[in-house]
């Protein structure tokens, strides 16, 4: 462990009186990545998703995505059909399916065992740069920058709402629910939007807005980490968490940097992050706002997409570097 106390009170000091303070006897450990493989030579690997199990991981590479052995990096198998760059992936919750979005508005459902797509789904005017599962499956979640979220019904391949919360492009979504639920009607969707705004949804009634902040700056990710504590950042490093039951004021607010916070992701109790200045790391979520730990490896290179499952951290930057942690 290395105890950064001198860091710690620069940093400080540039801090908006607004937010709150690190403790001055925080300390951090560094953890090295267990596997650095540049699985994508050709584009920036703007997202990736690992299975439950780590066992299998997949990443865009421009108008593809790869599918690759978690454990080595090796790519396994290419999923082409997509016309247009892909923006995110998201593995079901069977870890034998895989979900993707893309710039041609388009949302298709693929087969990992045979790289098959059987239903591509059709309704956004623009990009498609985020993606959630509801329950088991049975219902996905897709968000745009046309600033609509659209329900989907997979078996029948039709929309089941469509959420405008009139504020821009969705940035990110997280479904909040139980994700071994048969019945999807008490899932929740939390959204970041361009215009700062974030907001939780029913999965059922496209018109129910259950809670609302409005952010001063762009809100770039998002997450919960339980039911009533949602965590949310901006295009300008802000790192918020809120209670639903209480949305006139944050409960903390945390500014590592000034760079965007490009990934929030929640993993065995700890709120995991990256920025546009090559940062990974996690924070407490109450408010000592004490960072415990810092991923190394990505030096100053633009981390792009960060996920954590099972306590396997996979990140993806823009020197084209695929990153595995294991904490």
């Amino acid at each position: 462990e290395y105890d950064y106390l001198e860091s710690v009170e620069n940093l400080s000091s540039g801090i908006n009186a607004e937010y709150g303070h690190l403790e001055s006897t925080t300390s951090t450990r560094f953890i090295a990545p267990v596997l650095s493989s540049k699985v994508t030579p050709k584009n920036n690997p703007i997202s990736v998703d690992i299975t439950s199990s780590g066992g299998l991981g997949a990443v865009t590479d421009g108008k593809d995505v790869l599918v690759f052995e978690g454990p080595s990096g090796n790519v396994r198998r290419t999923l082409s059909g997509h016309v247009a760059d892909v923006e995110c992936v998201s593995f079901f919750p069977s870890n034998k399916v895989l979900l993707t979005g893309a710039c041609d508005m388009c949302v298709k459902i693929w087969s990992v065992e045979d790289g098959s797509c059987p239903v591509t789904l059709t309704g956004h005017t623009r990009a498609v740069t985020t993606l959630g599962m509801v329950g088991v499956g049975r219902h996905v979640v897709s968000g745009s920058l046309d600033g609509t979220i659209k329900v989907w019904v997979c078996g029948t391949q039709q929309c089941l709402s469509t959420i405008s919360p009139q504020a821009g492009a969705i940035n990110q979504l997280h479904v909040i629910g139980d994700q071994q639920a048969v019945s999807d009607s008490s899932a929740l969707i939390l959204s970041a939007t361009e215009r700062g705004l974030l907001s939780l949804h029913n999965t059922s009634q496209s018109s129910s807005c259950v809670f609302s902040y409005q952010h001063s700056e762009e809100l770039t990710a998002c997450n919960a980490v339980n039911q009533n504590t949602l965590v949310a950042g901006s295009i300008k490093g802000d790192l918020i968490t809120l209670d639903v039951r209480n949305s006139s004021q944050p409960i903390s607010c945390y500014k590592r940097s000034n760079y965007a916070i490009s990934s929030i992701a929640t993993d065995c109790n700890r709120v995991w992050c990256s920025q546009r200045d090559g940062e990974c790391y996690t924070i407490n979520t109450d408010t000592t706002l004490q960072c415990d730990t810092t991923l190394s490896g990505g030096d100053c290179d633009a981390v792009l997409c960060l996920v954590a499952k099972g306590g396997v951290i996979t990140t993806t930057s823009k020197d084209r570097i695929l990153r595995r942690y294991e904490v």
